[in-house]
Order: C-alpha cells, then sequence, then structure tokens
C-alpha cells in the first residue's frame, strides 16, 4: 500500500481515480489545481502523485517540476487525455515516472503505480 497524491480538477474523474486507488492504496491529500498540488505534496510527503497535466494555473508538468526538484524520491504518475510526443517528452524532463493516457482502467493505473514506485 502507498500513500498516493491525486490531482485532477475535475469532480467526476477525481471520484472515479478516488474508487480505483481505494483500497489499494492511501490516498493522502487531493488537489484540483498545480498550486494546490505542490503545497499538497509538501505537506503530505505521499510515495506517489497521480497528476493531472491540464489543470487551471499552473500545468501539472509544471507542478511535476516543482515537486520532483524538493522531493526527487516521490513518484509521479501524469495523466492526460492529450496524446503526443512533445506533451510526453516535457513530461518526462520534468521528471515524471510514468505515463497513462484517459480513459484508462482500474488495473492499468494500479499496474503504473506499482511500477513507478518500483514494486
Amino acid at each position: 500500500m502507498v500513500d498516493v497524491l491525486l490531482v485532477e480538477d475535475t469532480d467526476m474523474q477525481r471520484a472515479l481515480l478516488r474508487g480505483f486507488l481505494t483500497p489499494e492504496h492511501t490516498v493522502v491529500g487531493v488537489a484540483e489545481t498545480g498550486e494546490e498540488a505542490i503545497r499538497e505534496a509538501d505537506r503530505t510527503a505521499p510515495d506517489v502523485v497521480v497528476m493531472d497535466i491540464d489543470l487551471p494555473g499552473t500545468d501539472g508538468i509544471e507542478a511535476t517540476r516543482t515537486i520532483k526538484r524538493a522531493n526527487p524520491e516521490v513518484a509521479v504518475v501524469m495523466s492526460t487525455a492529450m496524446v503526443t510526443a512533445e506533451i510526453r517528452d516535457r513530461a518526462t524532463d520534468a521528471g515524471a515516472d510514468a505515463y497513462l493516457t484517459k480513459p484508462f482502467s482500474k488495473d492499468d493505473l494500479l499496474a503504473t503505480i506499482d511500477e513507478a514506485c518500483g514494486r
């Protein structure tokens, strides 16, 4: 079981992902914006962040860069419906450990988290 910070700006997607994550993992925090994600990562010290890329304000890529700079050990799983090589490259450059394309299944999410955390 790992501690997860869930970063998603839509209520329905947050609820779906929370359902996917529990009871296998503990959701230690939830954020709707990149700025909130940075604060919550500092406050909760998660093992992994499930990070939407398309967020209001600071996007998920820049939030990931800031989080990884402060805590390089935290794993970040990026999630987005935008599938381009440029986005993947930017996410990787920011420190993302894994990448999921929406929509994805519970099994895909859990397997990706395990892989990103080295389990």
